[in-house]
């Protein structure tokens, strides 16, 4: 456990020390939600949470899922002396769970400023991005993890996260007009349970496999 938190202090002092990727990310995230606001002044109900989440995909692509498509084969080297494959996984795992979760935070601040507060049931709304963010955070490191072994990272990291995303991203849409709605906080736990089920799925499955790829 120890080598795992000291691994996710380095990763996320890492990312602290190129502030220019983060930053990238947050003008990325003002930058999509201005023209949404541009375009479509004066969103309503049914499209906020569809705007929100197709935002927040682009995000996730933009500062997720590169983790480990920027990572050398010399890294995986270096890392292969300190910590086990599963001690790895799992903690680029929670670094990028932690960077999704400020990224989710900012863009729904961000939205309500632009956009104005039109969401019923703010708290379950959180909830709802939060843990689809978790999800989406998720199954991009995993299957980044597994893309970079091959020859062509960048077009095989598409064919493995579309058919686990898209599920992920209609739950958790289908929870987001409800609390858009303000139906009540009990009306998404059917949702919040089936993603975070989803969610623990991916991850077990991911955490059982790293080390088959790792062999590589």
């Amino acid at each position: 456990m120890k080598a795992i938190i000291n691994t996710v202090k380095f990763n996320l002092l890492a990312e602290w020390k190129s502030k220019f990727s983060i930053l990238s990310v947050f003008i990325y995230i003002f930058i999509a939600i201005l023209i949404t606001f541009l375009s479509l002044p004066g969103i309503d109900k049914p499209l906020f949470a569809s705007v929100f989440w197709i935002v927040m995909i682009f995000t996730t692509l933009q500062g997720i899922s590169k983790s480990f498509i920027n990572m050398r084969k010399g890294h995986f080297a270096y890392w292969q002396q300190i910590v086990t494959p599963f001690q790895f996984l799992a903690s680029k795992l929670i670094s990028n769970a932690i960077l999704m979760f400020i990224f989710t935070i900012f863009c729904s601040i961000l939205f309500r400023i632009i956009h104005g507060n039109i969401i019923d049931d703010n708290f379950a709304f959180l909830i709802t991005a939060l843990i689809t963010g978790f999800g989406i955070a998720s199954i991009f490191t995993i299957s980044s993890s597994i893309a970079v072994k091959t020859d062509n990272a960048g077009m095989l990291l598409p064919v493995l996260t579309v058919p686990l995303t898209v599920p992920i991203i209609l739950i958790g849409l289908k929870a987001s007009k409800k609390a858009v709605d303000g139906l009540g906080f009990f009306t998404i736990l059917p949702e919040i349970g089936l993603l975070l089920l989803l969610s623990l799925l991916i991850t077990g499955l991911g955490l059982l496999l790293i080390k088959f790829v790792w062999k590589d």
